[in-house]
């Protein structure tokens, strides 16, 4: 599954250990992608908070 490798290799992707050093913040996300299972979910929510782009998502 496309979403599980680029999970897999977040490090590698631009900016990913830049937004996220330590692993460990991103267990929810993994936790919540393989839960979801093929369903691609839908954006419900984007804001900027402290000058960051903040997402959420929604499955099921």
């Amino acid at each position: 599954m496309v979403r599980n490798n680029m999970l897999i290799k977040w490090s590698e992707a631009p900016g990913g250990r830049e937004s996220h050093p330590r692993e460990e913040h991103l267990i929810p996300l993994h936790v919540v992608s393989g839960a979801a299972g093929l369903d691609r979910g839908r954006k419900i929510i984007e804001d900027i908070v402290l000058g960051a782009i903040q997402s959420g998502f929604q499955f099921g």
